[in-house]
């Protein structure tokens, strides 16, 4: 009987496979709008539901009855066969005796929801497991160490058979590409426990033989890439012993070239290596050449680049060694910046930036490297002239600079970076910034930090992806860890020293229903010259900011954390006390805001990716909440304070070949912080910066030359910007492509 039973649910889970059977609503049909599970301790109903056929309608259909959206029906053949599917999931996983009821509930006008009532009775014991075969295997203790299944265990079929694709994997990368492996088990009369066998047959120990290669041009065209340089990348000797992951590793080697439109790697089966003994095994290697030349062009528009185009040119088999040569350049800040400016009103939030005055460049060409003395690394090297800006923060210029890395991938799913940058250029940030952070306040001091100078970084990048799709994850993960070292010790000038730590952590979860829930977290630090001092001078462009479309959603960009103040005017207050420099109409609005940044950085991302009901593949909903803070630690002023900010918002993307193209809104609660404020007039102030807080104490005295002008002293902190409680102040809108993590 369960025999049976068993034969009816393989055969009912054929037709799963395409997921096309009549689930579309006809004239009569009943709806299905809803699905629940009763008595499932194990297993979780979405991981049920991935089991059957029968899928209630959309959400926004089911809770909101949204007109638009898919609508389900049952179909009843598809839904008496779900109970078979069921009863074999669990019967596979170790509940011989489960048993699953159905019913249906009205729901709703003319709809119903499905029920299915699951006992999943007593489980199945795995009282032993033995692995027969490997006598004659070198090592064999490594080939059955931490199978994901053991006596005492649930008796899961799934689980004895990954344990048997391990067993497989690990031999084939031990020189036994013929191994063959299956499992024979019996149940005990009561049907409490199990004995399981793995039987297994290794074959011959097999080494590579002789490499052999076909190339196919592309059309019209002749052998571009030469045979010895193909050996060189594929990086297996004849010899060797077989290694199922050497042949992989070549492959992916030959793929990132760029030069091939097809590899394939195999062994040639009629060379005997089937045969028990030792025995070589020649390998075989199609290629499919691409054209090895490559031209692109591209244009785009975001509310803080204004217009950008970009070019680039590769060429694929640079001196004939399968060297992949890109030059790329990319202009941005076109519209607003000189001498292209020629539209600013299409991109008013552009022109609030100083540093959008003039056009953002970057013109450099790289050269990468197929194979780096036979080892399985990939060394690119760069040389680039850029400018290029941080919102409301700094410009960057680099008359030249270089780059050369290295990426280490013995783990295909975490490539290991380490590079080294060297550029000669110059940092121009906001007279604020410098004045407020590292208490440079006259033109001649911030002009000295702003001069032309060597800067080289040694840093070095670890990224795991456990996602399951690189664009869309659905499920897994994404860590990203990076660390970074300046100092005279790589060639950098003395005052610029400094180290970074930064982690970026993404985790992704399938709720279902092409639902996707998403985690996010970024924390980070910069030191000075040590990691125990964090107070001396660290350049801006690698100071902390957050806030924005891809950081907390509910502050402008690189605006979460303290800030700086720039007044429209001042008055000259003359006291008993003295005279003073003050800003002092409150309802009067900052010429302008300076984001502070800072030292450390943490923030923290929720956020439900909603499918949606309408246009499913083109459009996609999202709520989220963002959480995090900017500071700088060992700071004695207000700008050391630790204040997490929680914005909530939704978002709508539009999904495209380049990524979402998001718009985003964001909820921010909180007034903008107190912070000091200072007026920018070189002509008027004698070139320097004075601090015109309102309960500012800093005297101003009269110089030689009759001209007032301010004491030193460190600027109060006591302004606060006027305040606007309407609900439409207190959004944040942005628009970014590409998901924010």
């Amino acid at each position: 009987m369960i025999a049976a039973v068993t034969l009816m649910a393989v055969g009912a889970l054929v037709p799963r496979l395409a997921r096309a059977q009549d689930l579309r609503c006809d004239p009569g049909d009943v709806e299905v709008r809803g699905l629940d599970f009763v008595g499932n301790a194990t297993f979780t109903d979405a991981d049920l539901a991935n089991v059957i056929v029968t899928t209630p309608s959309a959400w926004a259909r089911r809770y909101f009855n949204f007109p638009f959206s898919a609508r389900r029906c049952l179909d009843r053949a598809e839904f008496a066969n779900d109970r078979l599917r069921l009863l074999l999931y669990y019967r596979r996983r170790g509940f011989p005796t489960a048993t699953v009821d159905t019913a249906l509930a009205p729901a709703g006008k003319g709809g119903v929801t499905v029920i299915f009532t699951i006992a999943e009775g007593p489980p199945v014991r795995l009282g032993s497991l033995a692995i027969v075969g490997l006598d004659s295997v070198p090592r064999a203790a490594q080939i059955t160490d931490g199978l994901p299944i053991a006596p005492g265990q649930r008796f899961d079929r799934t689980q004895v058979d990954a344990a048997i694709d391990l067993i497989a994997r690990r031999l084939r990368n031990a020189g036994y590409p013929a191994v063959a492996a299956r499992s024979v088990y019996a149940v005990s009369a009561d049907a409490r426990t199990a004995y399981d066998t793995i039987l297994v047959t290794p074959g011959a120990e097999t080494r590579f033989g002789a490499v052999r290669i076909a190339v196919t041009p592309a059309p019209g065209k002749k052998q571009h890439v030469p045979d010895r340089m193909v050996k060189r990348i594929v990086g297996i000797d004849s010899g060797a012993l077989f290694r199922e992951q050497a042949i992989i590793d070549a492959q992916r080697a030959l793929y990132e070239t760029d030069a091939f439109t097809h590899v394939s790697i195999s062994l040639d089966s009629a060379s005997g290596y089937r045969a028990s003994g030792d025995s070589v095994a020649p390998v075989d290697i199609a290629l499919a050449e691409n054209v090895m030349h490559a031209a692109r062009l591209g244009g785009g528009y975001g509310t803080l680049d204004c217009f950008r185009a970009t070019g680039e040119f590769d060429d694929y088999n640079f001196l004939k060694g399968a060297r992949h040569l890109t030059v790329q350049a990319r202009v941005s800040k076109i519209g607003v910046g000189k001498p292209l400016d020629g539209a600013r009103n299409l991109c008013p939030q552009a022109t609030r930036d100083p540093y959008s005055t003039r056009l953002n460049y970057y013109l450099g060409t790289t050269l990468r490297q197929p194979v780096f003395f036979g080892l399985r690394t990939v060394p690119t090297l760069t040389a680039y002239t850029s400018r290029v800006s941080e919102y409301n923060a700094y410009v960057r210029t680099t008359t030249i600079g270089g780059i050369a890395s290295v990426q280490y991938q013995r783990w295909p799913r975490t490539p290991i970076t380490i590079g080294y940058t060297m550029d000669f250029g110059r940092t121009e940030a906001q007279p604020a910034l410098f004045c407020a952070v590292f208490n440079l306040c006259a033109a001649e001091d911030r002009q000295r930090v702003q001069q032309n100078q060597r800067l080289g970084v040694l840093n070095a990048v670890v990224i795991h992806d456990a996602s399951n799709n690189a664009l869309a994850p659905t499920n897994g993960s994404v860590t990203r860890f990076e660390i970074r070292h300046s100092s005279p010790l790589v060639l950098s000038e003395s005052g610029l020293q400094f180290n970074t730590a930064l982690t970026d952590i993404s985790q992704y979860v399938d709720v279902g229903g092409g639902n996707v829930l998403a985690l996010h977290l970024r924390a980070g630090a910069v030191f000075g010259r040590s990691f125990l001092a964090a107070a001396n001078f660290i350049p801006p462009q690698e100071r902390m900011y957050a806030g924005g479309p891809n950081s907390v959603r509910g502050f402008a960009q690189n605006e979460l954390g303290a800030l700086t103040y720039i007044a429209p005017s001042y008055t000259v207050d003359t006291t008993a006390k003295g005279i003073f420099f003050r800003f002092k109409d409150s309802t009067a609005k900052p010429r302008r805001v300076v984001p502070v940044g800072g030292n450390t950085l943490a923030v923290a991302n929720v956020e439900l990716r909603l499918r949606s009901p309408v246009f499913p593949d083109v459009l996609q909903f999202a709520v989220f909440t963002d959480a995090g803070d900017v500071w700088n630690r060992g700071s004695a002023n207000t700008f050391g304070g630790v204040k997490f900010r929680v914005t909530p918002g939704v978002q709508a993307a539009v999904l495209t070949p380049v990524g979402p193209a998001r718009i985003v809104i964001g909820y921010n609660p909180y007034s903008q912080p107190a912070g000091p404020i200072y007026f920018e007039n070189s002509a008027r102030v004698g070139g320097a910066l004075p601090c015109v807080t309102p309960n500012n104490t800093i005297p101003v005295v009269t110089d030689s030359t009759g001209a007032q002008v301010q004491s030193a002293g460190a600027c109060d902190a006591g302004y606060t910007p006027p305040k606007n409680r309407s609900f439409r102040s207190r959004l944040t809108f942005g628009l970014a492509i590409g998901q924010a993590f």
